[in-house]
């Protein structure tokens, strides 16, 4: 009997084991080569119209740019997402956290897309231009975070709903 024959927590005893007991696939396979191609045909083809089009792209400006979002990513936003996450866990009871990390993952992704509208940029580089961010970025992102938060007091009033009826004792 080999150890992944042997049954786990997951797997009652004489069970066929499930898919998440079985061993990784090894890395250098098929999938990883292929996926491998596309993506660096992909980054070459992103690189030469950079560099074709270097008057407009900037090279130089947009791999500060990159590198700086690297940056700021790895060093402010992950230590700051992983605070939230310790904060949460110790004040927050287990059922309300889903909702909750739901609706800050939602919100951060909401706000990350909507930032550079939100900021204006891009309206600098063409004043005279009406189509550049011609809409009210605040007010929309405002309300997609209204609705996000409303579904998240709904969920939030479900849970609590079904909780109190499981501790009522039936008639």
């Amino acid at each position: 009997m080999s150890p992944h024959d042997e049954p786990t927590r997951d797997t009652p005893a004489g069970d066929e084991p499930a898919g998440d007991d079985l061993p990784p696939e090894e890395p250098g396979g098929a999938v990883f080569w292929i996926g491998a191609a596309v993506g660096i045909a992909i980054m070459g083809s992103g690189i030469r119209g950079v560099l074709g089009q270097s008057r407009g792209t900037r090279p130089f400006d947009l791999a500060t740019w990159v590198v700086g979002a690297d940056l700021l990513a790895d060093l402010v936003i992950a230590p700051l997402v992983v605070l939230v996450g310790v904060v949460i866990v110790a004040a927050v009871g287990a059922r309300w956290r889903p909702p909750l990390r739901a609706g800050l993952m939602a919100s951060a992704i909401v706000l990350a897309v909507g930032w550079a509208p939100l900021r204006g940029y891009g309206r600098a580089t063409a004043p005279d231009n009406p189509t550049v961010q011609p809409l009210d970025y605040a007010t929309a992102i405002t309300s997609v975070l209204a609705a996000i938060w409303l579904v998240v007091g709904v969920w939030v009033v479900i849970v609590a709903w079904r909780h109190a009826s499981r501790r009522t004792p039936n008639r």
